[in-house]
């Protein structure tokens, strides 16, 4: 269909666009507030799918049934998750009191090992002229390309990442529980009389496209973060496993950061294994070599089947432009610009597609 020569269509569409780009400037801006609201959004929206869903297969029981079941499901599920976390509580903290014990471990392991990773050619640099050893070798011996000292900065960099990811989860657990309750709240008591009051600001001819795209971004939002989660939570079931087989100790935190970075495109997977396979070389390099196998096994899984079946089919986007929205996000916004760029691109999509089609009805073409 051609595009319309209307300029007031055009001059609306720009406001449109203008008002959605300041709305998510300012979000971004209070990065870590906007990821609090954030989370609490995608668990309002499971947990409203979640609801619908119970309903439509206990819809035929009396209410005090349906909240019996409710409850007893819910009690269970949190007693399970209890139950795993309190078990490897004690793998947990010596994972974080043996840091010096695993960056000394990696520098070990990089000396005996470190014969894979070496200048070849006699006198050959790593440019390879002739006559020069790398820089703290003998002339005419080999020298490895990455010294301990370097795998020591390594290992300190990702037990430093990890630890200022803990105390950061500290501000968002204190901030999410003042404001995720308050969220769910106004969803399930007011999310209609909310939902009103705004479109009562919108002028009248607007207020149906108005209205038809927030309903239309909750269901398709809804189903897009309920697809990533149970995506993350297979990959973090088929870790955990891997890793409980393999005798990697606080296998079941290591699995579930796997999960939950494999919600990052492209670089969460390989992030996530990283302190799997560091804890593995501890033990043996055949525990390390599990572990990577592991992971391997849980990204086919995720590329061959979950990507393909579950995810493309919430997202009416090619893998073309969801490799580039991702790189642009990536690129502008960090790690968190890389989750949000389908969903953002979702929103974008929804609100300026019904609104375009809206004005070509109040404004059609001479």
């Amino acid at each position: 269909m051609a595009l319309t020569t209307n300029s007031k269509v055009w001059s609306i569409m720009l406001l449109v666009f203008s008002f959605l780009t300041m709305f998510f400037v300012v979000l971004f801006h209070f990065e870590d507030l906007f990821i609090v609201l954030i989370v609490g959004s995608i668990l309002v929206l499971v947990t409203d799918r979640i609801l619908t869903g119970f309903n439509k297969r206990f819809g035929h029981r009396s209410l005090w049934e349906r909240r019996v079941y409710g409850l007893t499901l819910l009690v269970l599920s949190i007693l399970f998750v209890s139950l795993l976390f309190v078990g490897q509580l004690s793998d947990m903290n010596s994972l974080v009191d043996s840091q010096e014990e695993y960056e000394s471990g990696i520098t070990t392991l990089f000396s005996t090992y470190g014969s894979f990773f070496t200048f070849s050619g006699g006198n050959a640099d790593m440019t390879g002229t002739p006559g020069a050893s790398p820089e703290g070798a003998p002339n005419g011996t080999a020298a490895p390309i990455i010294s301990g000292e370097d795998m020591r900065s390594v290992g300190d960099y990702i037990f430093s990442f990890f630890s200022s990811l803990i105390s950061k989860l500290s501000f968002f657990l204190f901030t999410g529980l003042l404001i995720i309750p308050m969220m769910f709240r106004l969803y399930f008591s007011k999310k209609n009389v909310i939902v009103n009051e705004f479109i009562e600001y919108i002028p009248l001819k607007y207020q149906d496209c108005v209205n038809s795209s927030i309903s239309d971004i909750g269901k398709r939002l809804g189903d897009f973060f309920s697809a990533k989660i149970l995506e993350s939570v297979i990959v973090g079931a088929i870790c955990c496993i891997g890793f409980y087989l393999a005798g990697i100790n606080g296998w079941f935190f290591l699995g579930f950061v796997a999960g939950l970075l494999n919600i990052v495109p492209y670089i969460g997977p390989v992030v996530g294994a990283i302190p799997a396979v560091i804890v593995g070389f501890i033990v043996s390099p055949t525990t390390a070599l599990l572990a990577v196998v592991t992971v391997v096994i849980a990204q086919l899984v995720d590329n061959l089947y979950l990507i393909p079946y579950m995810i493309s089919g919430k997202v009416a986007v090619s893998p073309l432009v969801s490799i580039l929205l991702t790189l642009i996000f990536a690129d502008m916004l960090g790690a968190l610009g890389m989750i949000l760029a389908i969903p953002i691109y979702i929103v974008y999509k929804v609100v300026l597609t019904e609104f375009y089609n809206e004005l070509l009805k109040i404004y059609p073409d001479e």
